[in-house]
């Protein structure tokens, strides 16, 4: 039987035992319980499969459904102080739940079953979508035609990106889409696609239009020069340039091939191209057409003023009528600029506007036709 190292050193200190650990949950519980400074046995069935390295060195359990499992398993118990186990597959679960409970162990079996976990993250998920449900029908005008089940979709893939778009944020984007005319989808800063997923489902649920993505990934582009030096100085040297693009790819692309694409340009310099060519390329969606009026724009770019300016003067001179704006951040912890353009607009615009609301931090607004 192969074992970690540190379990024949430490053997009075309790573990936890992973069974099967090479399954995707039971490697990630191994290292997050591993970070949280807990001694744990990695453990599968599967002998010469490769696993990941960050898994260690593996205990060797039989499979339950083998006699030999029972005293194995109970050995590797004694041996290893375990009092814990976590087990990420079902009939694991099931076998492993009856054989303590009968046998009377001083082991805890964490959680649920798995499938009962998955009942109850779907449950979950729909508690949510009721409470959202009537946010969602005010903020289309009276009544969204989005079903629950889209409202949940919508949550659970842009949940699964990482952003800093929130879920007051994302029900009032399926809110607005209901009532937006024909027309791109553009979004100024995309960061890895969280809103830009969102964007994607819902420009193809309501056959807007094709969505557009403008983000450069770069450094320089990327500084808050308006933010206080604590934020800005604390931002250096967290993002990854060359990585994040890819992983923009990877999040959109299930929901985004043959409707979607992006172009790695500062927000003036993708202006310019899409006013120019209404037509953009990548290797990874191919070609993808444009109308060259905008239906929706979600502007989430550098939040200094003169960039939020800007950005706004470029892009909403090709807004369509009755077309709406995202203007990300308008309640913003770390610098005014997103505020003092969404307000300056909302003045010098007031005759034009049919619509404004703040949600999520965001303002969206509609213009009149």
């Amino acid at each position: 039987m192969n074992m970690h190292r540190s379990i024949e050193s430490a053997p009075s200190v309790p573990a936890v035992l992973v069974f099967p650990a090479t399954h995707p949950d039971g490697q990630e519980y191994v290292e997050a319980a591993r970070e949280r400074g807990e001694k744990v046995i990695a453990a599968s069935s599967e002998r010469g499969m490769e696993c990941a390295p960050e898994l260690g060195e593996l205990a060797m359990l039989p499979y339950v459904h083998e006699a030999s499992f029972p005293d194995t398993f109970l050995e590797l118990v004694r041996r290893c102080h375990i009092t814990r186990v976590y087990a990420p597959v079902a009939a694991v679960h099931s076998w492993l739940s009856r054989f303590i409970a009968e046998k009377q162990l001083a082991i805890h079996l964490i959680g649920e079953s798995p499938i009962k976990r998955e009942m109850g993250r779907f449950n979950r998920l729909m508690d949510k979508v009721a409470s959202y449900r009537t946010f969602i029908d005010q903020c289309a005008g009276g009544t969204s035609d989005l079903d629950n089940l889209e409202i949940a979709a919508i949550f659970r893939m842009a949940g699964k990106i990482y952003g800093e778009s929130n879920e007051h944020k994302m029900a009032a984007m399926m809110a607005i889409f209901s009532s937006a005319p024909k027309g791109d989808v553009v979004e100024i800063g995309s960061l890895v696609g969280r809103s830009a997923s969102v964007l994607a489902f819902l420009a193809r649920r309501y056959r807007i239009g094709n969505v557009l993505c403008v983000d450069p990934w770069e450094s320089r582009a990327a500084t808050q020069h308006d933010s206080p030096d604590a934020v800005r100085m604390h931002m250096i040297g967290q993002r990854e340039y060359e990585t994040l693009p890819l992983d923009f790819v990877v999040n959109t692309l299930p929901i985004g091939l043959g409707s979607f694409n992006y172009l790695r340009l500062e927000s003036a310099e993708g202006f310019e191209m899409f006013r120019k060519n209404r037509t953009v390329v990548s290797r990874q969606f191919g070609r993808v057409d444009y109308q060259g009026k905008i239906a929706v724009i979600h502007i989430d770019g550098n939040h200094d003023y003169a960039q939020v300016k800007q950005d706004c003067e470029l892009w909403l001179s090709l807004l369509t009528q009755d077309g709406w704006l995202i203007l990300d951040d308008y309640l913003w912890a770390h610098g005014d600029g997103p505020r003092r353009v969404g307000d300056a607009l909302l003045n010098a615009r007031a005759p034009d506007i049919e619509r404004a609301f703040i949600c999520g931090k965001a303002l969206f607004v509609r213009f009149r036709g």
